[in-house]
């Protein structure tokens, strides 16, 4: 049995911001991602070895597009996206506990060190 049975492929673009090497601007880019999202349940033909396969895949995007073309009028130059991850893994975040599924509210503190000891300390389980 293949991987593509496991997953189910869709192109989507996603917008970026990357900087051309050759001007030095800054602007946003369309990029083609060719997202991969695990099915819901195993293939029926699968067998022992291929529901050990389907239990361990995960959800991943793809990144199509290797070169862009710059936006700057006077430019024009293709250059290629070197930035950017060509395979990006995807967060079920249905699987993650409650506490983490929220963006944490900001700190209101006057004092910086606290304020940055509270943003980058790691948390205990």
């Amino acid at each position: 049995m293949e991987e593509r049975d496991f997953f189910d492929e869709r192109p989507e673009p996603r917008t970026h911001t990357l900087t051309c090497p050759h001007c030095s601007v800054a602007a946003t880019y369309q990029l083609n991602w060719l997202v991969r999202r695990k099915k819901s349940q195993c293939p029926r033909n699968a067998d022992e070895r291929d529901r050990a396969r389907f239990a361990k895949a995960q959800s991943y995007m793809v990144r199509r597009d290797d070169q862009v073309a710059c936006t700057n009028v006077r430019c024009r130059k293709r250059f290629e996206v070197t930035g950017l991850q060509t395979v990006a893994d995807l967060i079920d975040t249905s699987k993650l506990p409650a506490d983490h599924r929220e963006v944490p509210a900001p700190v209101q503190t006057n004092d910086r060190e606290a304020a940055l000891r509270a943003r980058f300390a790691r948390k205990t389980y």
